[in-house]
């Protein structure tokens, strides 16, 4: 068990890093513990990397870790990585050593295995570039839903993957959380925070009427300001009169810069039993 990282390890890496010719990323990983070939994102976290042809490195002095590792280029017959990018690296933190080794895919994420030194062991998903400005999947941390979005019967919060923030009307993909036990507690929202910060303005956002009512009236849009949750802006779905997806467009009344929003619902008109909640399809333009 590794108690501190020594002060020659963090000296070494940041020697490294500061001969690395590109632009430092924040790297994201997801991971879970249990190996079964699906990453179900029970954990996750982010670091500064950089690199250096195949070489891998990165260090965060705020949470004492560090990465290092390596990148076998795609089409090398000199070392075998065949049509895809294979990755293996080390993450080194107060807790101790996790060893991950995955493969690129078509999307750019890195998915494999990553094993500890207790014998614990799962999946993984990273992510080592995220060029966007606006907020993405390989830019969220992390996504968490009310309680009430959770539990028994159809109350429901799609855990986040590659659609995540995408623009689409496919209710299928993206964010989608769903209350149906009733209660409504109001406001009931998520939040979501990111790796970086961003200016936020224009967004999509959606709710859903099933023929009794549209399950999202209106709904609050609040950043994470001086340890407190402050409302950026209040807006109202058009009302859907029969059966019916939907999704509009949205402005904050000015520019927000942020690392963390909550967007909550503030009513529904979907009373059957007990009242039900629905929203979906968020993404930022």
């Amino acid at each position: 068990m590794i108690k501190s990282l020594s002060t020659s390890a963090f000296a070494t890496t940041f020697m490294l890093a500061s001969t690395i010719v590109s632009a430092t990323d924040t790297a994201v990983i997801t991971y879970d513990e249990v190996l079964d070939g699906v990453d179900n994102n029970t954990h996750s976290l982010s670091i500064g990397v950089s690199f250096s042809g195949d070489v891998i490195a990165g260090m965060e002095q705020s949470t004492n870790s560090l990465l290092t590792g390596k990148r076998e280029e795609a089409q090398n017959l000199f070392e075998g990585a065949g049509s895809q990018a294979r990755y293996s690296f080390v993450y080194r933190d107060n807790s101790g050593e996790k060893w991950f080794v995955g493969a690129e895919n078509a999307s750019g994420l890195i998915s494999g295995t990553w094993y500890g030194a207790n014998g614990d062991k799962g999946d993984f998903t990273a992510n080592f570039s995220c060029p966007s400005p606006l907020p993405s999947y390989c830019s969220t941390l992390n996504m968490t839903a009310d309680a009430i979005f959770s539990g028994s019967g159809l109350n429901y919060s799609r855990a986040i993957d590659e659609s995540f923030l995408q623009d689409s009307n496919d209710p299928n993909k993206g964010l989608y959380v769903q209350s149906d036990d009733g209660g409504l507690p109001f406001p009931m929202g998520f939040n979501i925070e990111f790796t970086k910060t961003f200016t936020l303005q224009s967004f999509k956002f959606g709710t859903y009427n099933n023929g009794q009512g549209t399950r999202a009236t209106g709904f609050t849009f609040e950043v994470w300001e001086n340890n407190g949750w402050v409302n950026k802006g209040t807006f109202n779905f058009n009302a859907l009169p029969s059966k019916q997806w939907i999704r509009q467009e949205f402005s904050l009344p000015a520019p927000v810069t942020t690392s963390k929003i909550r967007i909550a619902a503030t009513g529904t008109s979907d009373y059957y039993n007990g009242g039900r909640v629905l929203m979906w399809g968020l993404s930022f333009h």
